[in-house]
């Protein structure tokens, strides 16, 4: 349809326009699977902490939402940027863990807050014996694993203002 075909509408040609083009959210999974919704809003990075290998199970933006692209995952973080909302699923596989990295653990962890004032790296010494998780972020700043945050079997680091609360395992 040409738009000097809806100028002489008006307003009406514009709602009726609207409507046609409204997006509903795509669901790619039937099952009724336990669901985890991470959503980047105003196009900014967001994490959201997950077990197992994720799937996007239901589209809930606009924005196409493309594997690598504009999510993705890391060490038990789902991270979603510029638009992408969604509703992700574990896979079956490997009964929520990646593959190869079965282990036997103190489920809670041990709380650490690190944190990085007047972007200054900070280095908090604490034994990693198995994985560290962001699990709230206390920063305006986005904290950001490998760019802001990383740890080592000494601790955590955070940088460039980055400061959240870990769980150590």
């Amino acid at each position: 349809m040409s738009l000097r075909l809806l100028l002489p509408l008006g307003g009406s040609a514009l709602a009726l326009l609207l409507a046609a083009t409204t997006v509903s959210a795509q669901d790619y999974d039937s099952e009724s699977s336990p669901r985890t919704t991470c959503e980047s809003h105003f196009n900014k990075t967001q994490q959201c902490p997950f077990e197992g290998r994720a799937r996007l199970a239901r589209q809930l933006s606009v924005t196409r939402c493309v594997e690598d692209d504009n999510w993705g995952q890391r060490r038990g973080m789902l991270w979603v940027t510029d638009g992408c909302r969604a509703e992700f699923v574990a896979e079956e596989r490997g009964r929520g863990r990646w593959p190869g990295r079965e282990r036997d653990r103190d489920r809670d962890g041990e709380r650490l807050v690190c944190e990085s004032y007047e972007n200054k790296e900070k280095q908090c010494r604490i034994r990693v014996r198995h994985d560290v998780r962001l699990v709230k972020q206390k920063s305006v700043t986005p904290c950001t694993e490998d760019r802001n945050w990383g740890w080592d079997r000494r601790g955590v680091w955070v940088s460039d203002g980055c400061r959240a609360e870990f769980r150590v395992y």
